[in-house]
């Protein structure tokens, strides 16, 4: 995990339409990811077909506020 980036950092080094060509979405759902709170990644992965892993950290249970 050291060497993971955010999916903001990702983009601002590459583009949202590149990076949703990458994820297989379009520009508008990674426009949409950009604007949450979600805790979304990438990863280098050579085993991927475009170079990257696009992951997200969630919480389990009931860690969310009422």
């Amino acid at each position: 995990m050291a060497s993971d980036m955010t999916l903001k950092e990702f983009v601002e080094q590459h583009s949202q339409e590149r990076v949703a060509h990458m994820m297989g979405m379009t520009q508008g759902a990674v426009s949409q990811m950009l604007r949450s709170k979600r805790a979304l990644f990438v990863a280098v992965d050579a085993d991927q077909p475009c170079g990257y892993r696009f992951y997200e950290i969630k919480s389990l249970g009931r860690n969310r506020a009422a």
